[in-house]
């Protein structure tokens, strides 16, 4: 676990357990002691709770003081706020699961919360794209780039754009402002920043968008190609390919979608929490996935039938 965003994956899970899977469900019922903003900033790491503030909130929350909970609240509050060795010096290293059938136990029911969190925190805070942008993009596709960099940073300058548009090969003119005007908040000044509406941008599931996206997924496995290969560790400067004909027999269709619902909850609902590019350390890279079934290079259907012995 991030050291810096313990507590916040702590409430994170409580609010789950209790059964809110969206924040703000989860406000409507938790008279929390400051605004509904900063205990989504708290929750994602990007802000800490002074210790009255924390006692505020855990007694808000209706936590026992007595409970595990409550010392697992504040295990993981003092987590983000001291050194490691001064925190396990007063609070212990906390529960740790050695065994494997207990590490398999846990780890099913955290996918189970992944799950859940997955299939309604896509709702939270997005912006939906809409008909005009989708037919803006038929003439001004190249831009595409330009949105993705909008939608991974709180605010884009002129600079940064000009800079985006200067290392993909693009001009930056009346044109590339108009065509950024519809994915952005309204701007007073040429020089004012660039503003995205929300921390999530989503495409609508229409005929248009679905094409769309097709086009993105060739532009970007095309751009991909072209860059050097990473043959086992990725890193921002190349590409990791991978790519095989195989045969699967059901089970294993089963194993396999298993585990990528794991990976695409852990991509949707935890990187989400953060910040994206204003995160420290943070990369931009293109995560693509494609299963596609090849029934037209089956040819036992023409196999002579077995005889039967008599």
């Amino acid at each position: 676990m991030d050291s810096k965003r313990a507590f916040g994956a702590f409430l994170m899970q409580l609010r789950i357990e209790t059964g809110h899977l969206k924040i703000s469900t989860f406000l409507d019922e938790v008279n929390i002691p400051f605004s509904a903003n900063y205990y989504r900033d708290v929750e994602a790491g990007r802000k800490y709770l002074s210790i009255d503030a924390a006692v505020e909130l855990h007694d808000h929350l209706g936590i026992d003081a007595s409970s595990k909970v409550s010392f697992d609240y504040f295990w993981h509050y003092f987590r983000d706020l001291l050194p490691a060795n001064v925190h396990e010096m007063l609070f212990g290293k906390g529960v740790e699961v050695t065994d494997l059938s207990s590490r398999l136990e846990l780890r099913e029911h955290d996918s189970k919360i992944l799950r859940r969190a997955l299939s309604l925190s896509r709702y939270e805070r997005e912006f939906i794209i809409t008909q005009e942008v989708i037919a803006a993009f038929e003439e001004n596709f190249e831009l595409l780039p330009l949105m993705t960099y909008l939608y991974m940073v709180d605010s884009a300058s002129v600079a940064e754009i000009q800079l985006v548009c200067q290392q993909i090969g693009l001009a930056y003119d009346q044109h590339t402002e108009a065509f950024l005007s519809l994915v952005s908040k309204e701007r007073t000044a040429p020089e004012d920043p660039f503003v995205r509406h929300a921390p999530t941008l989503r495409m609508p599931r229409t005929v248009d968008a679905l094409r769309l996206k097709d086009q993105f997924l060739r532009y970007e496995v095309e751009r991909s190609l072209l860059k050097p290969e990473k043959s086992e560790y990725f890193d921002v400067s190349g590409s990791f390919k991978y790519s095989s004909m195989v045969t699967l027999k059901d089970a294993e269709i089963e194993q396999i979608q298993d585990r990528l619902v794991d990976l695409f909850s852990l991509i949707e609902v935890h990187n989400k929490s953060g910040s994206q590019l204003e995160d420290s350390g943070a990369q931009p890279y293109f995560f693509g996935l494609i299963v596609s079934g090849r029934p037209e290079y089956d040819g036992r259907a023409a196999r002579a039938a077995k005889r039967t012995k008599n």
